[in-house]
């Protein structure tokens, strides 16, 4: 009987998440939505650009639910505006080396940054 190799994915905590100075325009850069989806695959080793990345590739689907006919005219203000202000503290916050956590979105990150290891 052959059998199933089940590898477990690495599961990331936030005291693992460290600023690292040398990469502080990755950080800001990874808080731009489709920059950072594109950061969240390519990014493997600072972990503190992943993260930021992955949160903010999130928005990547909120831009997307906002283009759906009927969705996105029901919710559009609301989300284009969330999703502005959450652009602009994030970008502030990493720019002064803080971690931003996105109030549900962090969580998902983690999991996502250990799936895609």
């Amino acid at each position: 009987m052959a059998e199933i190799n089940k590898t477990a994915n690495k599961v990331y905590t936030l005291e693992e998440i460290k600023f690292n100075k040398d990469n502080l325009a990755m950080s800001v850069a990874a808080c731009i939505p489709f920059v950072g989806l594109i950061l969240m695959f390519v990014e493997k080793k600072d972990l503190f650009v992943r993260y930021h990345a992955t949160q903010f590739g999130f928005f990547v689907i909120v831009y997307l639910v906002y283009l759906l006919p009927g969705i996105g005219l029901f919710l559009g203000g609301t989300l284009s505006l969330l999703t502005t202000i959450l652009f602009i503290i994030g970008i502030f916050k990493t720019s002064q080396g803080n971690r931003f956590d996105i109030p549900y979105i962090s969580d998902y990150a983690l999991q996502v940054m250990g799936m895609i290891g």
